[in-house]
Order: structure tokens, then sequence, then C-alpha cells
């Protein structure tokens, strides 16, 4: 299949969900940031553990914590959910769009959060005050990577920001092993590890009438973010995200995504293909800037034609550090020495 072929269902209004599968039913949460929406799944489940007994609801990630979105789960729960309990709360991965709501929904079902042990403790140290979620590191590591005081002064003074944004977080959860079989409305489900763009990502994926539910691994239409962080500053962010994406090929071609952003698709061999390409033009594009020596800041106004404040500018210039760290790593740029306590990369 040469190009993605939208799925007819279209998108239900917020409160609603419309059937997209067999068994498989998609919400969509509008929200106040780009690009305006995530999408939550509910299937069909029946509950069999001697304690519930019957029909139930297994959901597919919670949503952004803000008012909007209670109202719209509110009457979701009330109207075309009501009728059958939420036996469990599945979460893709722990960014707030997608987790922050987590725990008020398992408050409201009475069901139990699913999730990975990389995304549960990554949460948990981004909500604390462990040494790796300061802000002071993270400006620390762009000053290094050349990026001035402008912009560091202001990340400097965003301490606690993910704690202040999700506002609860579970205590307990139930762990999602890589690779485990979830047993969901009477279909085996797989839990599909990605990386790259958040620490232990999962997608659930059903053979019998091929669904995937992606995440923010495969959307339609932009690449997520695949950023290096502070407390793992030379990880190959773009190369762990290129090397799970490739796995999804070995899914049916007519297997249905369902993203978390954008509309549900068919052709993910298409898809993979075209985040692949995206991301190797961006990469030639850097080692043509580096044909003399640049620091990941240097490199911005040449990426990103906008103006970005200090907020867009710490996702950017982790995206920017991650694709430097993938030409660095596989022989296509050179490190500097510390310049100036600043690093440099250029051209072998």
């Amino acid at each position: 299949m040469s190009a993605l072929e939208p799925h007819p269902a279209i998108a239900p209004p917020p409160g609603c969900m419309v059937q997209v599968s067999r068994g498989v039913h998609w919400l969509r949460m509008p929200v106040a940031f780009a690009p305006g929406h995530v999408n939550l799944w509910a299937i069909e489940d029946e509950a069999g553990d001697g304690v519930d007994n019957g029909p139930c609801w297994t959901l597919v990630d919670a949503g952004f914590p803000d008012d909007a979105t209670r109202a719209n789960w509110t009457a979701a729960l009330n109207g075309d959910l009501a009728g059958r309990p939420v036996r469990r709360i599945l979460i893709t991965h722990c960014h707030p769009d997608h987790f922050g709501l987590g725990e008020w929904l398992a408050k409201q079902t009475g069901a139990r959060i699913w999730m990975s042990l990389g995304e549960y403790m990554t949460a948990q140290a981004w909500f604390g005050t462990v040494p790796a979620s300061d802000r002071g590191l993270m400006a620390d590591f762009f000053v290094l990577h050349g990026l001035g005081a402008g912009h560091t002064d202001a990340m400097r003074r965003e301490s606690g920001r993910y704690r202040q944004v999700v506002g609860e977080l579970p205590v307990a959860m139930r762990r999602i092993l890589p690779g485990e079989t979830l047993r969901i409305g009477g279909d085996d489900w797989t839990a599909i590890a990605g990386y790259g763009h958040s620490p232990e990502h999962l997608s659930f994926h059903r053979a019998n009438d091929p669904v995937l539910i992606a995440g923010d691994m495969l959307l339609p239409r932009i690449s997520p973010n695949t950023p290096t962080l502070a407390y793992e500053p030379e990880v190959d962010a773009v190369g762990q995200y290129l090397d799970s994406i490739e796995l999804f090929r070995a899914l049916p071609d007519h297997t249905v995504v369902l993203p978390a952003h954008g509309d549900p698709y068919v052709g993910i061999a298409a898809r993979v293909d075209a985040l692949q390409a995206h991301h190797a033009e961006r990469l030639a594009l850097i080692v043509s800037l580096c044909a003399e020596p640049q620091t990941a800041a240097a490199l911005l106004p040449s990426l990103f034609k906008r103006e970005l404040d200090s907020f867009q500018t710490r996702f950017a210039m982790g995206e920017v550090i991650a694709h430097l760290n993938h030409l660095w790593q596989t022989g296509r740029l050179r490190r500097l020495p510390k310049q100036d306590g600043v690093l440099r990369y250029t051209q072998p």
C-alpha cells in the first residue's frame, strides 16, 4: 500500500463515542494546545475475575487534566459508556495529555491504572522533587549546547511544572510488561513497547480483526517529539524511535491504526516510510548546516522557522540535540571538545 487510507469513521463530538472496529470505540477530547485534541479509546470487555463478572469497559488513556476533559468524561460515563463498569484504564505513556487525568478517572470509575513501569516511574520522578526532574539541570544542559540566558533563566523558574499540570498521580498501578498479552473482550491484545518519544511507551495490537492503538508512535500527519533529556544526555532518541516504528512493519498492512492525534487510518508501511523519510531529510539538513562547527542552539533558527517561547524552546532543543546525538553516534558528525563550556558539532 503506497498511501494512507482514512478510516470512514467520523470523529465523535466531545463526551460521545463512535465505533471504529469490532468492540473498539473512539472518544475525542479537545485541548487548548496543538494539535487541539487527544484521542482516547474504549474497548468492550468481559470481566471474569470472580468479583465483577459481566460486560465492562477497558479504557485506553485518560486525557489532559482540565475542566473541559473532566466534563466530557462525565458526559461519556453517564451517556455512551453507561451500563457497563470500567474494569481498567490502560495508559500508553506518561505525558499529561495521556496520563494527566489518570488518577481522577480511576477515582471516578473505581478502576485500576495499568501501564509500563518505565512510564510510571518517570511520572513519579517528574511529579516529585528528585534531582533528575530539576529544571536547573535542564537549563544547564541547554547551556552546554549553546542556549543563552534569555531562555534558560525562564526554564529555571518553571520548577514543578509537571506536578502543577497533572495535580495528582496514582500510588498503585498494575504493571504491563513489554510484549505481554492482555485478554480484552475475548481477544488477545499485545503490548508493544516503543522508545524515543517517551521512556517505555506502549501500543496495543489486536491480531484478530487487526487494530493497533498506536498512542503517539504512528501519528498520521506529524512526527512525535523525540527529545534528549538532561538526565540521559547522550541517548540516541531518534535512533530508538526509528528502530521502534520499524517493528510495526510486521503487522498486517490492513491493520486499522488508532493514533492519539489525528484520525484513524489504514497503511502502516506507508506511514513508517513517511516518518523515516522525514527524519532522514531532517538529519541530512543538519549535516549540511554543520559544514562549520555549530551548537544545537545555533541550529534552531534554520530548523524552526517560527519564533519559539521558552516552553517551545525546551522541546525544540531536546529534538535538535537528539538528532545531533544520532549523527554523532553514527559517524556522520563529529562532536568537538568543549570550548567556552559549549559543545559543537561539525562534519567529519
